[in-house]
């Protein structure tokens, strides 16, 4: 999950439909209401995916769906060849995912160039499609919208980068899935038919953050017939999938594919999500308190503002944060590492490869933090050969500072080592 205010950028958040209003991000001003319903959750279920804070991740791992999910005993497939070019990548948030009107980011062709050399290998690109789409029963896509996506494709490629394109922020397909299929596919047949002749190298997502109506059980059966639909004209292209609650860790245990063996599995982490969405306006309330280090404990305890009227489970989170050694510490690599593992074994065990398409923390965490938690995030995730796409690349939660020209402090050294 993500932001966007005008001054923020952030990935998975919302955007508002064809017709869109200002909600979601930054611009996207009516947000409220949506996320209210989300902090419902917090507050009660205990943790909305998007919002999850576990002290020890998911549980340990067992196989929960077998036969449902075909187990592939190999791991020389075309999905793990391809799922070498995709280990250090970069989102475009705040860009084609965004309702035209409310754009606040562009990219410049150079931009490509910068990436490669920082030492990325490829870049996720969300994209609103059906913000471009006709009415049914066709749901024909406007030009326009292909040639924005093709110079990010072509100028990636050129580059030697590796691109990913989803279709992004496409709320009728989490608010009412069956009714949502039919243009889902059609969008899909037409960028699947336009980019038939790319190289191996351009790979398909086919739902970012799938959530509210769209679980992972209903989603199984629509990715299917969406695979099947592009399978006629890319029978060989690189697709990405992410189970339902938000690209959840916990729901891949419901996730159920075809027996296709070029399918990457895509999940989303934003843990420990007090630290990195810490003074976000778009989580309901839920992230008020800003001044969260990582690791914790602080040097000195976190006294929150009493007139934040914070609710008692974010008061035994600060609790903990300010009395926990490091490594039981909720702001701590404890918050990621065991997931992470359970990532690994889930995809051990089915044979198909898993991407971590979104990380990061939001700007208003202090630089320092922010270095250690990215470079403790992306050890984590190579350590057990999980490739991984930070959010962002010049957003709210960005890597690149375009006014100077350079990454955010301690960035490249987080994500690379020195050079």
């Amino acid at each position: 999950m993500k932001p966007n205010d005008p001054a923020v950028g952030h990935p998975g958040s919302q955007s508002a439909g064809r017709n869109p209003k200002p909600e979601g991000r930054g611009p996207w001003r009516q947000a409220a209401a949506r996320w209210a319903g989300l902090a419902c959750l917090v507050a009660t279920a205990q943790f909305c995916p998007a919002f999850a804070e576990s002290d020890a991740g998911e549980a340990v791992f067992t196989p929960s769906n077998p036969p449902a999910l075909t187990v592939i005993k190999s791991h020389h497939t075309p999905a793990y060849a391809a799922a070498k070019l995709f280990l250090r990548g970069a989102n475009l948030g705040d860009y084609l995912e965004a309702p035209r009107r409310w754009r606040q980011v562009q990219v410049a062709a150079g931009e490509f160039a910068q990436m490669k050399k920082e030492g990325f290998d490829h870049v996720r690109v969300p994209v609103g499609w059906h913000q471009y789409a006709g009415p049914g029963p066709d749901y024909k896509l406007e030009p326009g919208i292909f040639d924005l996506v093709d110079f990010v494709v072509t100028n990636a490629l050129q580059n030697q980068l590796a691109v990913m394109i989803n279709i992004h922020h496409f709320n009728a397909l989490d608010q009412d899935p069956a009714a949502a299929t039919p243009e889902f596919l059609a969008l899909w047949k037409q960028v699947a038919a336009h980019y038939q002749k790319f190289p191996r190298q351009l790979a398909f997502e086919l739902d970012n953050e799938p959530h509210e109506n769209a679980s992972t059980a209903l989603m199984n059966p629509i990715y299917a017939q969406a695979i099947a639909a592009i399978r006629q004209t890319n029978p060989r292209r690189t697709l990405f999938v992410e189970p339902g609650g938000w690209g959840s860790i916990g729901e891949l245990k419901n996730l159920v594919l075809p027996p296709d063996d070029n399918i990457i599995v895509s999940v989303h982490c934003y843990d420990p999500f007090y630290f990195t969405h810490q003074g976000a306006t778009w989580t309901s309330g839920q992230t008020p308190v800003t001044g969260i280090i990582f690791p914790g404990p602080p040097p000195q305890p976190l006294v929150p503002d009493p007139k934040l009227e914070l609710k008692n489970y974010q008061l035994d989170w600060l609790k903990k944060y300010n009395t926990l050694p490091t490594d039981q510490n909720p702001s701590s690599p404890l918050a990621f590492t065991g997931k992470i593992r359970y990532i690994r074994a889930w995809s051990d065990y089915y044979g198909r490869p898993v991407h971590l398409g979104e990380f990061g923390a939001f700007t208003k965490a202090d630089e320092q933090s922010r270095a250690n938690f990215y470079s403790a995030f992306r050890r984590a995730a190579e350590e057990n050969h999980i490739g991984w796409c930070i959010w962002d690349w010049s957003a709210g939660f960005k890597y690149w500072d375009k006014a100077r020209q350079q990454p955010m402090p301690g960035m490249h050294e987080a994500l690379f080592g020195k050079n």
